[in-house]
């Protein structure tokens, strides 16, 4: 059905519309702009969720544990510093991770944030900041009593003996970790980590100053690697001299060999006259002349065997050559005899 205005009533009518736009515009382009970064979260894309429902259909993706209960106080520090890195990775609000904590809570952990909700209001539990979620929940799960000694271990702590930089950066901001702000600022815990090295270590960093642990860390450990590589240089100069000294040795072992080959047998040949002549000495009770250097024929001491007046040639051994009897036969022998004798005169 058509509807006849007149000229001034159509004007109207459209002024009047034309002001119910312009009053719903901001409104519109709020609930426009909401649905547009929902629906970009929603769709993977990298829009940054402004509900708490964007917030939590982001933080599931990233699979976090739930918590039920904890064996040892490490148990819940490493629940909550794996919340933690995926609120980092998502670059969360801080007005939303107590809520998304929370949500991860399952059993006993669960009834235990029922029973604290309802001791509080719900203006609290809304405006609650991770601070607070992480103070009530150290205070369930880490007990005062086991603050206070890892707040001792934290104040006391040095670096063992093998015990590298990096290991011991690890133990440190774990303790840090526990004691939150006791822990102080980041040069504070520079500062007591680096004088908590190895002396050899503080030596080299020690008029140093860092503004966090990393870079304590890291010039602790470059001295480290410095020091494992002036020892290994070492140890390989000490290889080539002892390899030098031994070459030479090795060189001159089969003239050794023949020098104490040489010295044995002149050691048997004087052990073999020794052992005769002492033998000598047991067959006849007399003194041995080899020994003595004297004349085996007389004894005589002032001259040898060839030289003594009692050697008929008999002395070394030898039969004396025969005479010719033409030496022997007289002259009426040789008148008589029958045997001619053929020679010179």
């Amino acid at each position: 059905m058509s509807v006849n205005r007149t000229p001034e009533e159509a004007a109207a009518f459209r002024a009047e519309v034309a002001q119910a736009v312009e009053t719903l515009m901001p409104e519109l382009r709020t609930r426009l702009f909401e649905e547009f970064q929902q629906n970009a979260s929603g769709s993977g894309g990298g829009g940054t969720p402004v509900t708490i429902s964007g917030w939590l259909q982001k933080f599931g993706k990233e699979k976090p544990r739930s918590f039920s209960s904890a064996n040892t106080p490490v148990d819940a520090e490493n629940w909550i510093a794996h919340i933690e890195k995926i609120f980092e990775v998502l670059d969360c609000g801080d007005e939303f991770k107590a809520r998304l904590a929370s949500y991860k809570l399952e059993g006993d952990a669960l009834n235990w944030w029922k029973a604290y909700k309802q001791a509080k209001d719900d203006t609290f539990i809304a405006n609650m900041t991770w601070a607070d979620f992480r103070g009530v929940f150290y205070t369930q799960y880490f007990p005062l009593a086991e603050q206070q000694k890892f707040e001792r271990e934290y104040h006391t702590i040095r670096q063992g003996d093998h015990e590298t930089t990096t290991e011991f950066m690890k133990r440190f901001l774990r303790l840090a970790g526990f004691l939150g702000a006791k822990a102080g600022t980041q040069e504070e815990q520079a500062s007591h980590f680096k004088w908590g090295l190895k002396e050899w270590i503080l030596d080299g960093i020690v008029n140093t100053e860092f503004t966090d642990v990393a870079q304590v860390a890291n010039a602790g450990r470059n001295i480290e690697l410095l020091r494992e590589r002036n020892r290994e240089n070492k140890r390989n100069r000490d290889g080539d001299r002892i390899r030098s000294a031994v070459a030479p040795t090795q060189n001159n072992a089969p003239r050794v060999q023949d020098q104490r080959y040489n010295d044995r047998r002149n050691d048997n040949r004087q052990n073999y006259g020794r052992d005769r002549g002492q033998q000598t000495n047991r067959n006849t009770g007399k003194q041995c002349y080899k020994e003595t250097g004297a004349c085996f024929l007389c004894g005589s001491l002032e001259h040898r065997v060839r030289d003594c007046p009692k050697n008929d040639g008999r002395g070394d051994g030898r039969q004396p050559p025969n005479r010719g009897r033409v030496f022997a036969l007289t002259r009426d022998q040789a008148a008589t005899s029958s045997v001619m004798v053929i020679g010179r005169v």
